[in-house]
């Protein structure tokens, strides 16, 4: 008899990556769980024998229907997605910053598929994808780190719950490698009058970040959680690459002339990204580079533990098109 997977964010970055790996495994059948069911990423899954179901992690009525019947679940919630909502400026309280409403947005998302998940019945594993608690993790010196620690509480909350007892793991994405270019931020790679390529960002230039493909390797971290015992929390790290190596490496996979990397000040990061962007992005790398991404509890586990082979920078690069990046400089 086939099992049943439902992932959320199914046309996003990591559902789109779990159902992709489930896809490939007879013996499931897979549910995304989306907003918007009439969507094209939505209906290209559906094309794939996806079954889609309307979702809204608001509701949790609409999610407790998405769930029946699930042996699997995966998890996600975007404070990104929060973010970038017109109507998060309108609906935050009259002097909120946006960043802290995200969060309380992103919290209670959390905590509503939670309780959706513990009411189903015949549930083998609930899969969230959590992060570090800054703020605990760094003894207070990052206690305003909005979109870290809204997951990480909403997998406090999940433990919680006694009917998801020795049904819960979560995975924690690194930083996807595309997010220094893809969203515009001061970090894309620009080319200058010299034709060289220079990268301006926060933290130095040669100390490790955390990075991974996540569009393509977080499915196999989600597939061999749900195989794996209970209570586990899996680091889904790619590698560690500098600023510098990753200018680098982008420059030599493309045939561009390497230019350098630019430090800036936190104050200044916040200057070039305003509206709170700044500084949860530049004390995203700075909690890293001080304290590990994954943050400070020793029972997390990285994928070498279920002999997982994650997608290196050089091999990322030599297999992305860069098009648009260079033909906009």
């Amino acid at each position: 008899m086939s099992q049943l997977i439902v992932i959320l964010g199914i046309t996003g970055v990591q559902g789109s990556s779990v159902a992709d790996t489930y896809l490939l495994n007879a013996g499931w059948k897979i549910r995304g769980v989306t907003r918007n069911p009439e969507s094209d990423k939505a209906k290209q899954w559906a094309a794939k024998g996806v079954e889609i179901v309307k979702g809204d992690l608001d509701d949790v009525v609409s999610l407790k229907r998405a769930f029946v019947g699930a042996n699997v679940i995966f998890g996600v919630t975007d404070f990104w997605t929060i973010f970038q909502d017109p109507e998060s400026q309108t609906k935050k309280r009259p002097g909120q910053e946006l960043v802290e409403y995200c969060y309380e947005v992103e919290l209670q998302q959390g905590k509503n598929i939670a309780d959706a998940a513990a009411a189903v019945p015949n549930l083998f594993r609930y899969i969230f994808s959590s992060m570090a608690n800054a703020t605990t993790s760094s003894i207070g010196k990052y206690d305003k780190l909005y979109h870290m620690n809204s997951k990480a509480e909403a997998a406090v909350y999940a433990q919680s719950l006694r009917t998801l007892a020795g049904k819960f793991s979560q995975i924690q994405a690194p930083i996807y490698f595309q997010l220094p270019w893809e969203w515009g931020l001061p970090t894309t790679p620009k080319k200058t009058a010299d034709g060289t390529w220079r990268m301006t960002g926060i933290g130095a230039g040669n100390r490790g970040i955390p990075f991974g493909h996540v569009r393509k390797d977080l499915g196999p971290c989600v597939k061999a959680i749900a195989e794996s015992e209970p209570n586990v929390n899996l680091f889904a790290i790619g590698e560690y690459v500098s600023w510098t190596d990753y200018l680098r490496i982008f420059c030599e996979s493309q045939g561009l002339k390497y230019g350098g990397y630019d430090e800036v000040s936190y104050d200044t990061f916040c200057e070039l990204l305003p509206g709170g962007l700044g500084h949860e992005f530049g004390h995203n790398v700075m909690f890293a580079l001080d304290f590990g991404y994954e943050g400070s509890d020793p029972a997390v586990v990285r994928p070498e533990k279920f002999g997982l082979k994650m997608t290196s920078f050089r091999d990322y690069c030599k297999e992305t098109d860069f098009s648009k990046l260079k033909d906009s400089n």
